[in-house]
């Protein structure tokens, strides 16, 4: 068993026995192909196990991956709940895709007043892109 190989082992098994952070760690390795076949089935697999236990990098990409049809087919409706749990937790990244969910209607009503208030949410937790949304939005 090659080096590579025997992280990989190691890591498999602190995820399957529970540790959210691996389980992340394992779902970004599949889904970026870094010392693992690309494979998003396997990566959803992976983040829903970290998103179960609310890790909010966990969520934030089980959203993205209904969001792109990414190992799963898309509907951005089931993104939805993700992305508001790791907001509600404190996590700017969910605060972003909340508030582009209600600015482009995806899987939500459109609603710019509840965009601009995710937005700022955003913002205020450091997510540049939240800041710049904000400006084309016409409220800095």
């Amino acid at each position: 068993m090659g080096a590579r190989e025997s992280e990989l082992t190691k890591l498999r098994k602190r995820a399957e026995a529970g540790d959210a952070s691996t389980q992340y760690q394992l779902g970004c390795m599949y889904y970026e192909g870094q010392g693992v076949e690309r494979d998003y089935a396997e990566a959803l697999k992976w983040y829903r196990l970290a998103a179960a236990q609310g890790h909010n990098s966990g969520l934030c990409d089980v959203g993205y991956c209904y969001r792109n049809g990414h190992g799963v087919e898309q509907d951005y409706a089931k993104a939805i709940p993700y992305y508001q749990q790791a907001a509600d937790q404190g996590c700017p990244t969910g605060a972003f895709w909340l508030a582009y969910a209600y600015e482009y209607g995806q899987g939500v009503k459109k609603d710019i007043k509840k965009a601009k208030h995710w937005y700022q949410i955003a913002r205020s937790r450091g997510d540049d892109d939240a800041a710049a949304a904000l400006q084309r939005l016409g409220d800095e």
